[in-house]
């Protein structure tokens, strides 16, 4: 929260949004830098962060999709349990850096970690749904 004199004393600022719409108190009072230089820095930071939150979200429906198609052939919660545990882990790490209001931006690359850790639980995921729905087709053995 920016801070501004206000006579002998700082006040904060409790306005809630982004510290992008006021860099400079929002920012560099602890970024120190140029204000354009730090937004530019900020949206670059956001983007990623977006475009991995969109492949781990991609990942995760994909996982969705199999177990789905695995329940149609007839697996059941038991045999999917491998799936589903990292179906739970997958969007754990998911909703973790949605929820983030930086947008990833004050832990970049934490949460790049967290969301390729999303991207892989859901892919073996997939994986472990994928043979469940072939073995209860009759396809693997």
């Amino acid at each position: 929260m920016p801070a501004e004199r206000r006579g002998a004393i700082y006040v904060t600022d409790h306005f809630v949004r982004s510290p992008l719409t006021n860099v400079g108190p929002a920012c560099l009072r602890c970024h120190p830098g140029d204000a354009r230089e730090a937004a530019s820095r900020a949206a670059a930071i956001q983007t990623r962060t977006k475009q991995l939150l969109a492949r781990a979200l991609d990942a995760l429906l994909d996982l969705y999709g199999e177990v789905q198609r695995a329940r149609l052939a007839g697996a059941t919660d038991a045999q999917l349990e491998a799936a589903l545990k990292l179906q739970r882990r997958a969007q754990f790490r998911l909703d973790f850096v949605a929820e983030d209001g930086s947008q990833g931006f004050h832990a970049a690359q934490e949460s790049a970690r967290i969301l390729a850790e999303a991207i892989d639980y859901a892919r073996q995921g997939q994986l472990a749904a994928c043979i469940i729905d072939q073995t209860s087709r009759g396809g693997v053995r």
